[in-house]
């Protein structure tokens, strides 16, 4: 007998095309707050993560304390891109970490951060913002990495530790050579694809498909967004977006983004957007009917 596919133990069928419409960066300004949590309330959106150390993080908890039905992550982060907006790591300020740069706060890049970064301090401030989130009061489904910077190899094996001690998925998409090779990982390929295909028979989640290029500077997101559904193939699909209202705060803090994630906010809670999940035969879920799943099976 053929052993059960994610997508089978979840309920559906393997033509089934399963999406899991995530929001970045919850809790990262005022401005996402309010825009995540009434995506969140609209319908499509069906989850998010949040980023702990960030300034509006205790906003975005005290929200999730009261509504506990919300499905929120924490956005792991050992980076702040930003020019003058800055948060620093929660478990350390000591140099010798490796976390913070020269102002004393989280590197600007990946590249900065895994090439200074000690890997056991990053494990120590991966836990520390995990614990941190739970302490506040978010009931905690799932991890996922801001600007992609945990999930190098010199990090990767504290992010499914992490996942592990506190019993939440960890976001791990199903990768070809051609995708690791187009983001400049093609030097480890071969680490990824015989470490994911070791992670996948132990039982971890693995996701099918991701579509994470949604910051794009579409004058319509909600057509854009519709054309990008009708791509989605069978399977379970991570689909990014980064949702924020348009205000005078967001313009200071990230001015080349701050349309972009306004856009995003708009298209989330278009009615036009629910005619499209409807029309491509779209199956929405969340990470918390994952986490529930491994927590049954463990």
């Amino acid at each position: 007998m053929s052993k059960l596919t994610l997508i089978e133990k979840l309920g559906f069928e393997t033509s089934d095309k399963v999406v899991i419409f995530h929001i970045d960066d919850v809790g990262f300004s005022h401005a996402s707050n309010l825009a995540s949590f009434e995506c969140l309330d609209f319908g499509v959106a069906s989850c998010g993560s949040v980023i702990v150390p960030a300034p509006w993080f205790l906003e975005a908890a005290s929200i999730c304390k009261n509504k506990s039905q919300y499905d929120i992550g924490v956005h792991l982060t050992l980076t702040c891109e930003y020019d003058l907006y800055r948060w620093r790591a929660l478990s350390s300020v000591n140099p010798d970490s490796g976390l913070l740069d020269s102002e004393k706060s989280l590197w600007r890049t990946t590249e900065e951060a895994v090439a200074n970064v000690n890997p056991k301090a990053a494990e120590i401030e991966m836990r520390t913002q995990v614990q941190t989130a739970l302490d506040s009061g978010i009931d905690i489904t799932h991890i996922d990495t801001h600007m992609g910077t945990v999930m190098s190899p010199k990090f990767l094996p504290s992010y499914l530790k992490i996942a592990r001690e506190f019993k939440v998925v960890a976001f791990i998409p199903r990768v070809s050579r051609k995708q690791l090779e187009t983001e400049g990982l093609g030097s480890v390929a071969d680490v990824y694809l015989k470490m994911f295909d070791k992670l996948e028979e132990s039982g971890i989640p693995i996701l099918d498909h991701m579509i994470i290029d949604t910051m794009g500077d579409s004058p319509n997101k909600t057509d854009y967004y519709c054309k990008r559904f009708a791509e989605i193939k069978p399977g379970i699909t991570h689909f990014l977006f980064h949702a924020a209202k348009m205000s005078p705060e967001l313009k200071a803090i990230t001015p080349d983004s701050a349309s972009k994630r306004d856009l995003d906010y708009q298209a989330f809670t278009d009615p036009k957007i629910k005619e499209c999940v409807e029309k491509y035969n779209l199956k929405i879920i969340g990470y918390r009917e994952i986490r529930d799943l491994v927590k049954k099976e463990s």
